[in-house]
């Protein structure tokens, strides 16, 4: 039996102190990315796997391997697969909100940002494309998203995010 077979079985807290003591197995993309596959199969167990995947991004966030960056819009594109994110462990709300701060611009100072494809507007385009990556998964589970601040500052993104590069 594998690292990942093995710790999709346990419960999370278990799940995490042996995800801490192994550090992702070494590699915690390849273990995210396997429990993320596997909680979007037909399998019977898919509901193991996505706590798995869950709970991998988290540990691997807080114990310095993956940036808010890489795991927060993980985690939102994992909340639109799975048949119980809230079982697995995640809250739209909280994902996008995490998302949503990682832009480091509202909707309308990104809307602002004047740039074309020429080569003196490539740091432009570069922050603006971080931007989407971060917003466009948020904006993806807007229609989950119980705050009304939320959906609004979404409804403002998904406005915006067409015109960004």
């Amino acid at each position: 039996m594998d690292l990942a077979d093995e710790l999709r079985r346990l419960p999370r807290e278990e799940q995490r102190a042996r995800l801490r003591e192994t550090r992702g197995g070494g590699n915690w993309l390849g273990l995210i990315q396997t429990a993320t596959l596997r909680a979007r199969t037909a399998d019977e167990a898919r509901a193991e796997w996505a706590r798995l995947a869950v709970s991998a991004l988290e540990t691997a966030r807080e114990e310095g391997a993956l940036e808010d960056r890489e795991v927060r819009p993980r985690e939102a594109n994992l909340f639109r697969t799975l048949d119980d994110p809230a079982g697995a462990g995640l809250d739209a709300d909280e994902v996008v909100a995490a998302c949503l701060a990682l832009a480091g611009l509202t909707p309308a100072e990104a809307d602002a940002v004047e740039w074309a494809y020429r080569a003196e507007d490539v740091d432009k385009m570069r922050t603006l494309r971080r931007v989407r990556n971060v917003v466009q998964p948020a904006v993806a589970i807007a229609g989950f998203v119980g705050r009304e601040e939320l959906r609004r500052e979404l409804e403002a993104w998904r406005e915006v995010l067409p015109r960004l590069p």
